[in-house]
């Protein structure tokens, strides 16, 4: 036998992060999304793919955020999106809702896991606002711990106090 392979069919422990043997590498079938084998790997795909989105807030408006408003592409302040152990699995983010957008021009989305940026994005709004339909914002963050605030900030071209009202689609884990 190859001194390359070990001998030892052995079933590694659940999320093990030992390198000593390809069942270390493999995993056991009962890794978390915790672990670092390729079947942590399978089970964080496997979860991304067919745990249900959510939606934050539920069941009440989305939250307004503004632009800071004395200059142009100036953030605004941190506005809560998710308290602090309002998520309380895992999750990510996938898509902002924009529901409400107060001005034509072009705007500047930076999300937050307490105050470490995770995303940021852009979008641009012709015509006018109040007679526009918005479509969802794909966006992938890492996974989030369970438990984190997310906040966003927003800055605009015109940065007349301009406003955002959003929401956001996550998959928890």
């Amino acid at each position: 036998m190859s001194a390359f392979i070990s001998p030892s069919h052995a079933v590694t422990a659940v999320d093990s992060t030992a390198n000593g043997t390809i069942n270390d590498v493999i995993g056991n079938k009962t890794d978390t999304h915790d672990g670092d084998s390729v079947m942590a790997g399978i089970h964080v795909l496997n979860e991304h793919a067919h745990k249900a989105s959510k939606v934050v807030p539920s069941g009440a408006p989305g939250i307004q955020v503004a632009a800071g408003d004395a200059a142009s592409w100036t953030l605004g302040s941190f506005v809560q999106i998710v308290a602090e152990n309002g998520i309380t699995s895992a999750f990510d983010i996938h898509f902002i809702n924009l529901e409400v957008v107060s001005a034509t021009g072009t705007y500047e989305v930076v999300l937050y896991a307490v105050e470490t940026e995770i995303s940021r994005f852009r979008f641009t709004v012709v015509g006018t606002p109040n007679n526009l339909k918005y479509t969802p914002i794909p966006i992938q963050t890492d996974i989030i711990p369970a438990n984190t605030k997310i906040q966003a900030k927003v800055m605009s071209s015109s940065g007349a106090a301009d406003t955002i009202t959003i929401s956001l689609f996550y998959h928890i884990y």
